[in-house]
C-alpha cells in the first residue's frame, strides 16, 4: 500500500471515529445541536481565512475520497506470495513454500539435523534473508553443524533458485536423543569398535604358542 493510500485510509478513519464521537454526545444530549451550530456559524463569520482553509480541507479530503473509490493501487504488495524476480521479459514469482521445501530438503540431507520450520524475507534492499528452526541430535556439534547448514542453504538457494542469501539465522529448538537418519547410533559405533578389535584366528594361535 502506497503512503497516499496509508494517509488517505487514516483520515477517513478519524473522521469516521469523530463522526460517530459526535453523534453518540447528540443522541445522549450530552452535546446541543443548536448551540453547536451557533457555534460553527460564528467561527466561520469570524474571518474570511477560517471559511478558506475549511474549503481546502474539505477540497483534499474529496479528492482522497475520489481517489480511493475509482484509482485503485495496481501495484499490489506480493511479498506474501513469495520471492518477485524481474527482468525485461517480465517477473517471476517463487512461492515462499517452495523455498520452505527446498530448506527442508538441505536439512534433511545433513545427519543429526531436523527442520522445524523455516522463513524467507526480503529485506529493503531486496536482499534474501533465511530464518531455519531446527532440531539436532546430542551426538553432534552444533556449531560444526549449523556452519554445514548455512553453506548448504546459500548453495542451494544459489543453484536451484538463483538467490542470493544474505543471511541463513539458525535457531536450535531442540536437542534430541533418539537417533536421527543418517546419524550413527553409540550401539553401532560400539559394534564397529568391537569388529575393529576383534582378533582373527591367527593371532589367537600365536597368542597361544607364546603362553605355552
Amino acid at each position: 500500500m502506497k503512503f497516499i493510500d496509508k494517509l488517505a485510509l487514516k483520515i477517513f478513519s478519524i473522521i469516521i471515529l469523530i463522526l460517530a464521537v459526535i453523534s453518540i454526545l447528540l443522541m445522549t444530549r450530552v452535546l446541543n445541536l443548536e448551540v453547536m451550530l451557533k457555534q460553527l456559524e460564528h467561527f466561520f463569520d469570524g474571518g474570511g481565512n477560517a471559511l478558506k482553509v475549511t474549503i481546502i480541507v474539505l477540497a483534499v479530503l474529496m479528492l482522497l475520497a475520489i481517489k480511493g473509490i475509482f484509482f485503485t493501487s495496481k501495484n499490489q504488495d506480493n511479498s506474501k506470495e513469495g520471492i518477485i524476480l524481474e527482468n525485461n521479459s517480465g517477473k517471476l514469482v517463487i512461492s515462499k513454500e517452495s523455498l520452505e521445501n527446498l530448506i527442508a530438503s538441505v536439512v534433511k540431507d545433513i545427519p543429526g539435523a531436523e527442520t522445524v520450520s523455516s522463513k524467507t524475507i526480503l529485506d529493503k534492499n531486496k536482499n534474501l534473508i533465511v530464518y531455519v528452526t531446527a532440531i539436532v541430535s546430542k551426538d553432534v556439534m552444533i556449531k560444526d553443524i549449523s556452519n554445514e547448514l548455512q553453506e548448504k542453504v546459500k548453495i542451494a538457494m544459489k543453484k536451484t533458485a538463483d538467490l542470493d542469501v544474505k543471511e541463513v539465522n539458525i535457531k536450535i529448538k531442540n536437542i534430541t536423543t533418539k537417533k536421527i537418519k543418517g546419524l550413527p547410533s553409540a550401539s553401532d559405533e560400539e559394534v564397529e569398535k568391537e569388529e575393529n578389535v576383534k582378533v582373527t584366528p591367527e593371532e589367537s594361535n600365536n597368542q597361544e604358542n607364546k603362553e605355552e
